[in-house]
């Protein structure tokens, strides 16, 4: 979808009660009220992301269709992490309009660049929940020295309103925080939100692109519904990331892993899973290679594991 019949989309779905304004250069704002809705759900995210989802709607679309919720999507042309005074008047403005106190629950919401934009603009509407997945604290280099990703950003003046997500937070009245404990710059960016609000919830092994492997998963809603109603916490988002078990693209991604990491029992377990879920040749090979290296070894296969049968069909002990 290209940016004229993008917009087109976007103006459509705004319709007659919605509004979609352009933000500076950069930016886009997409309202969506609905009558007597009680939550409004506020986005931030890549038109690069919006352009490639179906219909080139944001990723609140589906949630708030079903909860009755009204959105306010925040989209960046390019990697500008919202850092454009048009951004920040908008929600100046907002706040003191009393825009945000129509609401009974108001949820910020955003993954990479978008977590950072939710989380140092959710400071405009104090007592918000917020849902951060994989997200930046800030790219100061007074603040964060450590990171040398995202190079192109250095330039961006961080020091100027909504600057460091992780004090921006403070006025949350919780904070969910969606990261790969295994991902250090991740895992430190984590660290700087530290407020006594802050739940975190892992997501070990999750990949560069946390977002989209929840919505391959089908959680990211319900995420959101949980963070909206309270229920979300540890145990709950745990329950919930287990089903990246059934998940063909995670699965494949830690058996790639796992030759990296050279342990030949760890690739047996997660290649026999896959096995046994249908996988095909390049689990299989994984499977009776990392089967035989144990054997060589003397050491006992996880479980019941005998090598893989041509056809895909696992082999049990004892057949």
């Amino acid at each position: 979808m290209n940016r004229a019949r993008h917009r087109d989309a976007l103006l459509a779905e705004a319709g007659d009660d919605g509004t979609l304004r352009q933000l500076g250069d950069d930016h886009l704002a997409l309202h969506r009220p609905r009558r007597d809705a009680g939550t409004l759900l506020v986005t931030f995210e890549g038109l690069d992301e919006t352009r490639l989802r179906d219909g080139g709607l944001p990723f609140s679309s589906r949630i708030a269709a079903e909860r009755g919720w009204a959105t306010l999507d925040i989209m960046a042309e390019g990697r500008t992490w919202f850092r454009d005074a048009a951004v920040h008047d908008l929600f100046d403005d907002l706040t003191d309009d009393g825009f945000f106190d129509e609401y009974d629950r108001v949820v910020f919401a955003g993954a990479g660049m978008g977590a950072y934009g939710a989380g140092a603009h959710s400071v405009a509407s104090p007592g918000a929940i917020v849902l951060l997945i994989q997200p930046i604290a800030t790219l100061d280099r007074v603040v964060a020295p450590w990171e040398r990703r995202f190079r192109s950003a250095r330039a961006l003046d961080w020091t100027g309103r909504y600057g460091n997500a992780a004090r921006m937070v403070d006025a949350a009245e919780r904070v969910f925080l969606v990261t790969d404990p295994h991902v250090a710059g991740d895992a430190m960016h984590a660290s700087l939100f530290s407020a006594s609000h802050v739940v975190r919830l892992p997501a070990p092994f999750a990949g560069a692109d946390i977002r989209g492997r929840l919505e391959s998963i089908g959680i990211l809603d319900r995420l959101l519904t949980g963070a909206e109603t309270g229920a979300l916490g540890p145990e709950e988002f745990a329950r919930l990331w287990r089903g990246r078990r059934q998940d063909a693209g995670w699965l494949q991604d830690l058996l790639r892993r796992t030759d990296r990491m050279d342990r030949p029992w760890l690739q047996a377990l997660v290649a026999g899973h896959m096995v046994r879920h249908g996988a095909g040749q390049v689990a299989r090979r994984r499977l009776n290679a990392a089967l035989s290296r144990l054997a060589s070894e003397g050491r006992d296969a996880p479980g019941d594991l005998a090598p893989a049968a041509p056809s895909g069909r696992t082999l049990m002990a004892g057949e």
